[in-house]
C-alpha cells in the first residue's frame, strides 16, 4: 500500500512558506525518513510534477529535491511499475535503502490524493500570497493525473558492465553494472528532472596495491561512492598540507574504514588489519583521478550526460585537487632568472612637447565622443596602436583616434578577454573564439566548456592568458586556440595575473603565490604567505612584489620570481595602502595612518629609507612613476611629486569633489595628467598648472597617447577623447 502523509503543524501557524514533514510509505515503511522541516510549497508540487511526466510519459525518469534533508528521490518508469530510489547527497552520500518497485496507478493514486488535500489546506488557512501560485502550480498536473494515459514508450536501454581498471599498479578502479537508462535531451541541463537517475548504476569500486590487486573494497554505486571519496579526498589534502598525523578514509558501503598513518607513509584496513605502504599524498591524487575517471565514463555511454551538473561539479572538484596537489618542480637551470627583456621603444614612444623656451599653458578641444558603453564601471580603458579600446566583461569595442569610428566590436555572453593590439577572446556556452585586430572573422574557434572568460587578456611568448571568473587561469595558443593550460587554485575566490619572464605569477585571496612555467603550465613553485595577498604581483628585475594584507593589518613582499624564494617581508603599518611601485633601487608605498597620507620609501632590502606626510586629504592613493621621482595622486585630484630622496618638489590641491577612487597619474610628451572631477595637465618639473579639462565626477579611467591625445571614461559609459588645440610657451 502506497500512502504519502504531511504533517499538520504548518496549519496552526500559517505562513508564506510553510515548513513541515512529509512521507512516502510503502507497506508502512517510510521512504523519506529524515524529511522533517521541507518547504511543502516547493516539495509538494514538485512531486506531482515528477509523477505526472513519469504517468503521461513525457519523461520516463523525475527526480524531486528534498534540500533540508539533503535527500534527493530519483522516480524511473519501468512498464507498468515505478521504481523509486532515495539518495542521500549529505555526508557520507550513500543509497537510504535498496530500490523498491511500486505500481503506477497505485503512486498516481496517492499523489493525486495527496496533491488536492493539500491545495484544499493551503487555499483555506494559508495566505492569499501562497494559495494563489500553488493553485497555478499544481492545476495542469492533477488534471494530467486524472485522465488516463497509455503506457509510454519503452527507452531504450543496454545492459551496462562497465569496468575500468586501475591506470598503475597503485589506484582506483570501479565497475558499472546494470542497465542504463538514455538521459535524454534535457538529461543534463542543471534544474531538470532526472538529472541524478542516470548515475545511479549499481556497482562497486576498490583500491588495487602492488601484489594486492583489491585491497580495499566499496560495493555502492559507484557515483555515490567517488562523490564521497572525492570530499573526503579534498580532506586528506588538507590533512597532508597542515601535517596531520592521521586520517580516516569511511564512505558507505565500505565493510571497514581505511586507516592512514599520514607520518609513516602506511595505511592499514580497519583497526586489526595488515599495514600496508601508502602515502597520503599519492591517494589524494588517485582518489581525484577516479573521479575524473567515472566522470568519462558516464560521459561515453552517452553523450548527454557530458553537462550533467552532478558531474561536471564532480569534475571540477577533482580537476580543483589535482591542480593543488600539483607539488613545486625544480626549475631548470638553464631558463635561468625571470627577468623582463628591456625595451627602449617604450622610453621612446612619447618625447617632450617641441617647443621654443619655457612651456606656460596648454588648451585642449573636445575631439569625440562615444556614449552607451556597458560595464563602465567594471571596464578597462586601454591604448591601442590606433586608438582607445574599452575592455568591459562582455563587451570589447576599439575607436579610432582621429574621428571616435568604430575599427571592431567584440561581444559575447560568457565574457571577451581582450589586450590593446587587437587581440580577443570570445566565450559562449559552446564555443570559445579567437580574434586578431580589425576582422570581422574569427581566426579560429574551438568547443568550450562553458566558464567565463576575461576580461583581462595577456600575450605572451605565442600564448592568450585570461581569467575564468576572476579565479581560474586559462591559457591558449595564439595561433591556434588550444587549451594549453589551466590552473584553479582552490578554495580561492579571487586570482590576480601577470607575467614575468618564462613565468606566470598568480596570487590568490587564499594566501597562495604560484609561479608556473608560461610553457607547459608546470607549477614551478607554490608559496603561502599568512595574509591573503591582494593585487597583481608587480615585476622588479628577476624579482617581484606582492601586497597582502586583511583589515588593518598589511605586508608587502619580494620573492624570486623564478625559484619563489622569499627575500623579505616589511609590514608598513599603512591602512589602505597602494599598489606598491618600484622605481630604480627604491620601492615606494603610499597609505593612509591615523587618517593623514604617508609615502613610504623602501630600499632593496626591505628597510624603511623614508617617509613622508603627503597632505592631500584622505586616501586610498595611486602612484605613478617619473625618472627618479613619483606622482602620488588621491581621488580629490590632489597630487604631490616627490623625489627618491624624500623631497617634496612641489604639490597640487584638490579639484572638485572626490572621485569613486584614486587614479594614477599618466605622463606623455613631457606633461603630466593628474586625474580629478577637472583633469589638469601640469608641468612634471616645477609644478605649474597648464591646462585644465571639466571630466565629471564618474570618471573611471584616464590614458593619454603619445600626441597628447586625452581619453575620459565615465561611469555612464560615455567616451570623451580631446587633442592639443594650442600651446602658449615663454621664450627667453
Amino acid at each position: 500500500m502506497t500512502r504519502i502523509r504531511i504533517g499538520h503543524r504548518w496549519k496552526r501557524e500559517p505562513s508564506a512558506s510553510p515548513l513541515d514533514s512529509i512521507a512516502l510509505e510503502l507497506d508502512g515503511v517510510d521512504l523519506l525518513s529524515g524529511a522533517v522541516e521541507e518547504s511543502l510549497a516547493e516539495v509538494v508540487p514538485a512531486l506531482v510534477r515528477a509523477v505526472a511526466s513519469v504517468y503521461t510519459g513525457g519523461q520516463g525518469m523525475a527526480q524531486v529535491s528534498l534540500s533540508e534533508a539533503h535527500l534527493e528521490l530519483v522516480l524511473r518508469r519501468v512498464g507498468p511499475q515505478v521504481e523509486l530510489l532515495v539518495a542521500n547527497l549529505a555526508r557520507p552520500a550513500r543509497l537510504m535503502r535498496p530500490p523498491v518497485k511500486v505500481d503506477v496507478d497505485e503512486l498516481v493514486q496517492a499523489v493525486r490524493a495527496t496533491g488536492a488535500r493539500f491545495l484544499a489546506d493551503v487555499t483555506k488557512v494559508a495566505p492569499r500570497t501562497l494559495s494563489a501560485p500553488l493553485a497555478q502550480a499544481l492545476a495542469d498536473p492533477l488534471k494530467q493525473l486524472g485522465r488516463p494515459a497509455r503506457p509510454p514508450d519503452e527507452e531504450p536501454t543496454r545492459p551496462v558492465v562497465k569496468r575500468v581498471e586501475p591506470p598503475a599498479p597503485m589506484g582506483f578502479g570501479f565497475e558499472l553494472r546494470g542497465t542504463t537508462p538514455r538521459a535524454g535531451r534535457d538529461g543534463g541541463k542543471k534544474g531538470t528532472a532526472g538529472t541524478l537517475a542516470p548515475l545511479l548504476t549499481a556497482g562497486e569500486t576498490w583500491l588495487a596495491l602492488p601484489g594486492r590487486p583489491e585491497a580495499w573494497k566499496v560495493l555502492a554505486p559507484p557515483f555515490l561512492t567517488v562523490l564521497e571519496l572525492s570530499r573526503q579526498a579534498v580532506e586528506l589534502a588538507r590533512a597532508v598540507e597542515l601535517g596531520e598525523a592521521r586520517f580516516e578514509l569511511a564512505p558507505a558501503g565500505a565493510r571497514a574504514p581505511l586507516l592512514l598513518d599520514l607520518k609513516d607513509g602506511k595505511a592499514k584496513t580497519g583497526r586489526t588489519g595488515t599495514a600496508f605502504m601508502l602515502s597520503g599524498t599519492g591517494l589524494a591524487a588517485a582518489l581525484f583521478h577516479l573521479g575524473e575517471a567515472l566522470a568519462a565514463a558516464f560521459a561515453e555511454e552517452d553523450r548527454a550526460l557530458v553537462s550533467n551538473p552532478y558531474l561536471v561539479e564532480l569534475a571540477e572538484r577533482c580537476r580543483e585537487g589535482l591542480s593543488h596537489l600539483r607539488g613545486a618542480v625544480e626549475p631548470p637551470e638553464r631558463t635561468g632568472a625571470a627577468r623582463e627583456k628591456r625595451s627602449r621603444s617604450a622610453e621612446n614612444a612619447s618625447k617632450p612637447l617641441k617647443v621654443p623656451g619655457r612651456l606656460r599653458r596648454l588648451r585642449f578641444e573636445k575631439l569625440w565622443q562615444q556614449r552607451g558603453l556597458e560595464d563602465a564601471d567594471e571596464s578597462r580603458l586601454l591604448l591601442g596602436r590606433h586608438g582607445p579600446v574599452c575592455c568591459a566583461p562582455h563587451l570589447a569595442v576599439a575607436f579610432s583616434r582621429k574621428d571616435g569610428a568604430r575599427l571592431w566590436k567584440r561581444a559575447a555572453p560568457l565574457g571577451v578577454a581582450a589586450a590593446a593590439d587587437g587581440h580577443a577572446v570570445t566565450a559562449d556556452v559552446s564555443r570559445v573564439c579567437g580574434f586578431t585586430g580589425r576582422g570581422d572573422g574569427a581566426r579560429w574557434l574551438h568547443d568550450h566548456d562553458g566558464i567565463p572568460l576575461g576580461p583581462l587578456l595577456l600575450r605572451k611568448d605565442g600564448l592568450l592568458l585570461t581569467l575564468s571568473e576572476d579565479r581560474t587561469v586559462v591559457a591558449f595558443a595564439a595561433a591556434t586556440g588550444r587549451e594549453v593550460w589551466r590552473l584553479a587554485p582552490p578554495r580561492t575566490q579571487r586570482s590576480w595575473l601577470t607575467t614575468q619572464g618564462h613565468r606566470a605569477l598568480v596570487t590568490t585571496d587564499s594566501g597562495y603565490v604560484y609561479g608556473l612555467d608560461l610553457e607547459d603550465g608546470q607549477v614551478r613553485f607554490r608559496m603561502r604567505a599568512p595574509l591573503p595577498f591582494h593585487g597583481q604581483p608587480v615585476p622588479w628585475g628577476r624579482r617581484f612584489l606582492a601586497l597582502l594584507g586583511r583589515g588593518s593589518r598589511w605586508a608587502l613582499l619580494l620573492a624570486d620570481a623564478h625559484t619563489g624564494e622569499a627575500a623579505w617581508t616589511h609590514e608598513p603599518d599603512l591602512t589602505h595602502p597602494s599598489a606598491p611601485l618600484p622605481v630604480g633601487s627604491r620601492v615606494f608605498l603610499a597609505g593612509e595612518r591615523e587618517r593623514e597620507g604617508v609615502l613610504l620609501c623602501l630600499d632593496k632590502k626591505g628597510q624603511p629609507v623614508w617617509e613622508r606626510p603627503l597632505n592631500l586629504g584622505p586616501g586610498p592613493y595611486a602612484l605613478a612613476p617619473l625618472p627618479r621621482a613619483v606622482v602620488v595622486t588621491s581621488a580629490s585630484g590632489a597630487a604631490a611629486r616627490v623625489a627618491a630622496s624624500g623631497t617634496i618638489d612641489w604639490r597640487v590641491g584638490a579639484a572638485g569633489e572626490p572621485l569613486i577612487g584614486a587614479l594614477p597619474a599618466r605622463t606623455a610628451r613631457g606633461v603630466t595628467l593628474v586625474p580629478g572631477e577637472r583633469v589638469r595637465a601640469v608641468d612634471p618639473r616645477g609644478g605649474q598648472v597648464l591646462a585644465e579639462v571639466h571630466a565629471g565626477l564618474g570618471l573611471v579611467a584616464l590614458q593619454a597617447d603619445v600626441r597628447l591625445n586625452l581619453y575620459f571614461l565615465d561611469d555612464t559609459g560615455m567616451l570623451s577623447a580631446y587633442r592639443l588645440g594650442t600651446h602658449f610657451t615663454v621664450v627667453e
